[in-house]
């Protein structure tokens, strides 16, 4: 049996001079933030430096690039007392400064381990292995072989029948995705464009593609989509790990391209892509058609290491999870969860969120299992989790001089995120004291919602002990309905597009406290007067007040912070604009050219720089 295995080596038997690495693939050492560097390669063996932390995206990535019949090494500085060691990985989302222990995560990873009989190699083993690091190197891959299983070619006639405008290709990774793209890539005369959201992942790919295509990033594709749409008409498009891709973008380019290959890995640490699909189809009103690769191909059926990734990460919570039908006589109880209560039911929330949020990854995972300052609300009915809400506890903060340099922008510490978005953004540093409660998350069974459950979860929420609920989301005029309906007002919207979800991310807020009641009008109040005079490109879309001139308090405040500190341009506008209009255009050259050619003079930094000094020169006269 050429399964792929995986073993464990605990440091003490490792050679002392070991430089600490991330996932070493011969001589290569690759740090986590850089591991997808590796799709579209594929080894023989990997050392995983788990040591000082398991970066399960990694983890992930390193187990999905090995051949059939390879090992993975997982280096840890302890067994025994894992669940005791701080875990540096926790830094990325526990919202702190400082790492914390692990210890549901560990149990969770030991019985996994336990359960595919991986062994766990120690100094009292009876095995030497420190040779392992010099048999850890990649071997010369052989030629790819460039025929199609049975499989692919059924799927390749399929696609090329042309029956439906879209095709949505699903595999889980190492079923031949990429291979069969490249062959289908030869079969077709027309021009193609493939794009992807990291280009060395198409490298499997290119080795099975014959003639010749055009790569272009989804953002650089967009772009000539905008410029010049008629290079699209008799070509088709090819999308490699589509649910990577911002769902507005996948939208754009299924407006423009008849024919169109969606592929996307499912059941990985990218976001599944049935979740992905759910909520595309949604969203179009094209004939489609869902193909799905199921033999691995890279390794074995009943693979070992497989199985023992889709176990440690739930991978497979999404499928068993099982939606229910509507029924109005059907009793629902809300109520608080504990987090060990969570914990014990974890693949049945962890399901929900799959299926809600396509994009729900390890990192999630890590967070739910040990996250600090966390709260959890289930709708339920007979046993049936329903609905459900992920809440971060923020705010509190009683270092005031903290506080005042969140709001210069000189410190910008982790966690916190609304708190210190309202302080720095809107000069409202009570938000960082007062305390507040933030949806993460918000899941409803697809079959339930439209029913008022998300709403009622959300009044749930008010119970909890706290001066305000905030939510974060990227805007579409959907979600903003929703939590205007929720009893929630806008205060925030980002500048510039995310990069995940192709929207402007907005913070809404909703007051419980009398406090919390009035910090919430005085930002939406500031935020209504401030969004007409921005320049955002949704202003239109949001205000129909007219434009308030009048420099107030909080104006100069901005332009104090501006001129002194690191207040952004953009949220600086405003006051800005007002500043020109009160006091006159000709003390503020350089401002005045930007604000009337809607471009910088100079390059960003120098120009934002002569804004600074024009200003700052401005107040010195006042005084």
């Amino acid at each position: 049996m050429l399964t792929r295995q995986c073993q464990v080596l605990i440091s003490d038997i490792l050679p002392k001079n070991l430089p600490p690495q991330a996932i070493i693939v011969g001589e290569e050492g690759v740090p986590f933030s850089k591991a997808m560097n590796l799709l579209g390669r594929e080894f023989e063996h990997i050392v995983f430096d788990g040591r000082n932390g398991i970066h399960l995206e990694a983890l992930a990535i390193a187990a999905g690039t090995m051949k059939m019949g390879g090992m993975l090494c997982l280096l840890l500085s302890d067994w025994e007392n894992l669940a005791q060691c701080p875990d540096q990985d926790s830094l990325r989302w526990n919202g702190t400064e400082a790492m914390i222990c692990t210890p549901n995560f560990i149990h969770h990873f030991k019985q996994c381990l336990k359960d595919y009989s991986f062994p766990i190699l120690t100094a009292q083993s009876a095995v030497d292995f420190p040779q392992v690091f010099h048999q850890a190197e990649t071997k010369k891959q052989a030629a790819p072989k460039t025929q199609a299983t049975k499989a692919q070619q059924q799927i390749i006639e399929r696609i090329l029948q042309q029956q439906s405008d879209l095709y949505f290709l699903t595999a889980k990774r190492g079923r031949g995705k990429s291979a069969l793209l490249g062959l289908l890539i030869n079969q077709i005369e027309t021009p193609i464009y493939l794009t992807a959201p990291n280009k060395s992942a198409v490298n499997i790919l290119c080795d099975f593609a014959e003639r010749r295509f055009t790569f272009l990033a989804p953002d650089e594709l967009n772009a000539r989509l905008q410029q010049d749409s008629r290079f699209s008409e008799n070509a088709w498009l090819l999308v490699d790990e589509a649910a990577m891709i911002p769902l507005p973008l996948l939208q754009r380019f299924a407006q423009h391209f008849k024919y169109i290959v969606f592929s996307t890995t499912i059941h990985s640490y990218e976001g599944t892509g049935r979740g992905f699909l759910l909520k595309f189809k949604q969203k179009i009103d094209r004939t489609f058609q869902h193909v799905e690769l199921q033999q691995p191909l890279r390794w074995q059926a009943n693979d070992a290491l497989e199985g023992f990734i889709e176990d440690l990460l739930l991978l497979n919570v999404e499928d068993k999870f099982k939606p229910i039908n509507y029924n109005a006589q059907m009793a629902i109880q809300i109520n608080e969860i504990a987090q060990p209560q969570l914990i014990r039911s974890i693949e049945t929330f962890y399901g929900l969120m799959t299926l809600a949020h396509y994009r729900t990854s390890p990192i999630d995972l890590r967070r739910l299992l040990d996250g600090e300052k966390q709260r959890f609300y289930f709708a339920e009915s007979t046993h049936h989790l329903l609905g459900a809400v992920w809440a971060l506890e923020e705010g509190g903060m009683r270092n005031e001089k903290l506080i005042e340099q969140i709001q210069q922008g000189k410190r910008r510490p982790k966690g916190n995120l609304v708190p210190q978005a309202l302080c720095f953004h809107a000069n409202l540093p009570q938000a960082c004291r007062l305390s507040s409660l933030r949806i993460s998350r918000i899941a409803v069974q697809p079959n339930w919602q439209q029913r008022g459950i998300g709403q009622n979860l959300i009044e749930f929420c008010l119970k909890a002990n706290v001066d305000f609920l905030s939510v974060s989301f990227g805007y579409t005029r959907e979600l903003a309905c929703f939590w205007q309906k929720c009893g929630f007002v806008l205060v925030h919207l980002g500048e510039h597009q995310e990069a995940s979800s192709g929207c402007y991310s907005a913070i809404a807020l909703r007051g419980i406290s009398e406090q919390g009641q009035e910090l919430v009008q005085i930002a939406h109040q500031q935020f209504q007067r401030n969004i007409g005079l921005s320049f955002h490109p949704l202003a239109e879309n949001i205000t129909n007040e007219k434009m308030d001139w009048l420099l107030a308090e909080d104006d100069w405040q901005s332009l104090k912070n501006f001129a002194d500190f690191h207040r952004t341009l953009f949220s600086t506008i405003p006051a800005i604009r007002r500043l020109l209009k009160n006091k006159g255009e000709e003390n503020f050259p350089h401002i005045l050219a930007y604000l009337t050619k809607k471009q910088f003079p100079y390059d960003k930094k120098k120009s934002v720089e002569c804004f600074r000094l024009e200003i700052k020169r401005y107040l010195k006269e006042l005084l």
